[in-house]
């Protein structure tokens, strides 16, 4: 019975030690998500963002995501899914990269296009959902200056009526949509749990890559360390910012004809080829079976790519 009661007891130790170590581990980890989930954007602004749960592809999306969970992404594909808004991890936005890829190859296939048609094609189904996210980024970065003239003006207004500065923010927070009424409740969530306001400011930033926003809250930061009239201040960076506002429309409206010729310019000769390989085929086909029509259509996609980042380069004016 020696042996025995030894080997129970021993079982019963390391029964007892795995239940503490992983009730232990366990309650961090809840400790952890009721942190993120209280520090999480609100529901509003996921409602916006739809909801990922109704996506009949999510499941797909999820059990691939979950092979690719131990791939190392940059900080740069993290930032950028932050600054689109996007609910999505990086594993998930690798998974639908390559979901995108494998389905435009097997979509030329089906149409019966020539191998290296679909083998080319396979990159750019690779590319545009990054594409995608890059847009959405923009766009969710460009309503920000204009929601900031309103936060401003009613930053101003409350504190004239005699609003605390936290009261002002909390204000911004409820009433102000997506992108940056969100982000001010997480600024006041985060204050509540002690964190610097000038961490909160750095990381609001990081998040909302903007130059009004950032000369807007270094401005606060400053106020609250040397003193000052906040409200004036504040009515101040709200002119400034509707100037710059105005100068940047009309600069759109003068490099609207040249991004429309850089469309033209960039997708005429892709629809050309298209039509001319649906029309007539045997034209068309030196181009796809013979090296030096490959070798003519990489060096055209090649010149094409370029001169579609050089017309953009010349048409990015800096305020």
């Amino acid at each position: 019975m020696g042996p025995v009661t030894l080997i129970i007891g021993i079982f019963m130790l390391t029964t007892i030690l795995c239940y503490f170590t992983i009730s232990n581990v366990m309650k961090k980890k809840r400790h952890h998500q009721r942190v993120e989930r209280f520090l999480s954007p609100s529901s509003r602004m996921e409602d916006e963002l739809g909801e990922r749960k109704k996506d009949p592809g999510k499941p797909f999306i999820t059990t691939l995501a979950s092979v690719l969970t131990g791939i190392q992404f940059s900080n740069k594909t993290k930032r950028l899914l932050v600054q689109a808004g996007s609910s999505m991890s990086p594993a998930e936005f690798l998974a639908v990269r390559l979901i995108s890829a494998g389905a435009a190859g097997t979509l030329f296939l089906v149409l019966q296009f020539p191998w290296i048609l679909a083998a080319m094609t396979m990159p750019l189904g690779y590319l545009i959902p990054k594409v995608y996210m890059i847009k959405k980024r923009r766009t969710r970065l460009q309503l920000l200056p204009s929601q900031l003239i309103d936060t401003l003006g009613m930053m101003a207004n409350s504190m004239r009526a005699g609003f605390s500065f936290m009261q002002v923010m909390q204000l911004v927070g409820k009433e102000m949509p997506a992108p940056i009424g969100p982000e001010f409740e997480k600024a006041v969530r985060e204050s509540g749990l002690g964190v610097p306001l000038e961490t909160i400011f750095e990381g609001m930033v990081e998040r909302l890559p903007s130059k009004e926003l950032e000369v807007v809250l270094d401005a606060i930061i400053a106020q609250r360390k040397s003193g000052g009239n906040l409200t004036v201040l504040m009515e101040t960076m709200e002119d400034t910012i509707r100037g710059r506002l105005s100068i940047m429309g009309e600069l759109n409206t003068l490099t609207s004809q040249g991004k429309m010729s850089s469309l033209i310019i960039t997708f005429l000769p892709i629809g050309l080829g298209i039509y001319l390989f649906v029309v007539d085929p045997d034209y068309f086909s030196p181009l796809v079976s013979e090296p030096l029509g490959i070798f003519m259509l990489v060096t055209a996609g090649i010149c094409i790519i370029i001169g579609w980042f050089s017309i953009q380069k010349i048409l990015r004016i800096e305020v």
